[in-house]
């Protein structure tokens, strides 16, 4: 089978990729969508914060945030806006609920799943290489 050339790729591609995270505190799986790089620089616009003053002044990113809005974003199943999730763990809006209903080892799970499904992934050779 011939190779496609890189145009005819993109024009036949799809931008809705989805893929299962397995959570093994809760037994269950989660399903991820990608994101686009705008939305995920958007995501990073909203939690990134002026600190400090004068010239001494930086612009920082709030991981964790960023980290629950990804994946509030991104989740298909479960939905972290759902009215009974927010409520039963006093969250006020889905990034929070993120935040307050999984682990912090889940929410680095699946900011990395919601990373690798957006075309983030590396492959082992690629961090052989960074390592080096």
């Amino acid at each position: 089978m011939a190779e496609m050339n890189a145009l005819d790729a993109l024009l036949g591609a799809s931008i809705e990729v989805e893929d299962m995270v397995y959570i093994k505190r809760l037994k269950t799986n989660f399903r991820v969508k990608a994101l686009t790089g705008d939305r995920i620089n958007k995501l990073r616009e909203q939690c990134t914060y002026s600190e400090g003053k004068g010239s001494g002044r930086k612009m920082v990113v709030n991981e964790e945030e960023l980290g629950g809005l990804m994946i509030s974003e991104s989740c298909i199943e479960p939905d972290f806006n759902n009215p009974k999730l927010l409520e039963k763990y006093g969250a006020r809006d889905a990034g929070d609920c993120v935040q307050k209903a999984l682990l912090a080892g889940e929410v680095a799970t699946l900011s990395h799943a919601v990373l690798d499904v957006s075309g983030f992934d590396r492959g082992e050779d690629d961090v052989e290489e960074v390592k080096n």
